[in-house]
């Protein structure tokens, strides 16, 4: 007769070899899914015949005494686990890396089961053993989760309704979970069983808004925000962008390691260069590294400085135009009034020479003054 083990390692390579017959015949022969789930079949072939040699490890005759063991649910998890692992190796790596976590924690969990049920022959000690080995991490882990959980589910409820119930809904929730964990504090003596189902009835009602909330969408100015893309691309002209403009920043907490300061004087742009005691009218900008510089206004009127980028996008920069709302290839600050600044980051990948356009910082409304970038 086959023991548990064996059945599982078994079950296991049924279930892959039944997984890669599918995906041969309704997928792709020759594929990386296939070689993987190949790999995955002769593992569990391995696995088995090594559990079925070695007879599971165990060289006692007698039978153990089933009033130590008790149903476990590890098993199954473990083989959820694996199937996630095969299912990331064709879908996506998101389904590999939580198998990963599901098999490594089903397993975990499964041999201080074992072990603990082989502690003693006592059942109640037994339990003790595993409760102390594991408590000090599933709880931890769990209260993480359900935290987050509840996080995600109240986040969905706040961006589901309007600005102003959302305020309404903070404090009154807020002032619940004050006045309750008071209750709780000055009642010490309550039963376990009524501050638990307290406690899981107002879990389960902030969840069960967070799947409403989901299902109901964004509120109509968060869902216009998110179409039009109203915070994802930069406006560089010369008028004032109702989004971009926003709030700006006038001033900046870091100023150390900047290629220059560009100042705007009387209408006129300048460059002030570290070694170099008069105003400039290039800069140098080291390539393939962030480069930042410094805008200050000393107009009347509100300016921006425009970064011109050439020909080539920066390649993973956050400061490039969107090519959906811009045909040109730049980036700039916000609109600052006189006496503000603003720190401008940018990667240059191509040098100078390999650019259709020239490199320049610009000020839109100044025509004539420019600043040119020198990337070598």
């Amino acid at each position: 007769m086959f023991k548990a083990g064996s059945k599982l390692f078994l079950g296991l390579t049924g279930f892959s070899a039944l997984n890669l017959i599918a995906y041969i015949v309704f997928v792709e022969r020759l594929a990386l899914g296939g070689v993987a789930l190949s790999m995955v079949f002769a593992a569990f072939v391995g696995l088995s015949a090594v559990v079925l040699i070695t007879n599971e490890g165990d060289s006692e005759t007698q039978p153990r005494d089933a009033a130590l063991t008790r149903t476990s649910m590890w098993p199954l998890v473990t083989v959820v686990g694996v199937v996630l692992l095969i299912l990331g190796l064709v879908v996506a790596q998101i389904y590999f890396i939580l198998g990963i976590v599901v098999v490594l924690a089903a397993l975990t969990e499964w041999l201080v089961l074992s072990w603990s049920e082989s502690a003693s022959d006592d059942v109640a000690h037994n339990e003790s053993a595993r409760h102390r080995l594991l408590h000090p991490i599933e709880f931890p882990v769990i209260a993480t989760l359900g935290l987050g959980v509840i996080i995600f589910s109240f986040s969905r409820i706040m961006l589901a309704i309007s600005k102003s119930a959302g305020a309404v809904v903070f404090m009154v929730v807020a002032t619940l979970v004050l006045l309750v964990g008071t209750w709780f504090a000055l009642r010490p003596a309550l039963k376990t069983a009524l501050v638990s189902g307290i406690c899981v009835i107002g879990a389960v009602g902030i969840v069960a808004g967070g799947i409403g909330g989901t299902g109901a969408g964004l509120r109509t100015d968060l869902a216009e925000a998110a179409a039009e893309g109203h915070y994802t691309h930069r406006e560089c002209g010369e008028k004032k962008s109702k989004y971009f403009d926003k709030k700006a920043m006038k001033t900046l907490s870091l100023r150390s390691n900047a290629a220059a300061i560009i100042e705007l004087r009387d209408g006129k742009l300048s460059a002030v260069v570290n070694g170099f005691a008069t105003p400039q009218r290039s800069v140098t900008a080291a390539r393939g590294n962030p480069v930042t510089f410094i805008f200050r206004n000393f107009d009347s009127a509100e300016r921006r400085m425009v970064a011109s980028l050439g020909s080539a996008m920066p390649a993973g920069t956050a400061e490039a135009g969107d090519d959906e709302h811009s045909d040109k290839n730049e980036t700039c600050t916000q609109l600052i009034p006189q006496g503000a600044e603003q720190g401008l980051t940018i990667t240059y990948n191509k040098p100078s020479i390999a650019q259709d356009m020239p490199l320049t910082l610009t000020v839109p409304g100044l025509p004539g003054q420019s600043i040119e970038v020198v990337v070598p």
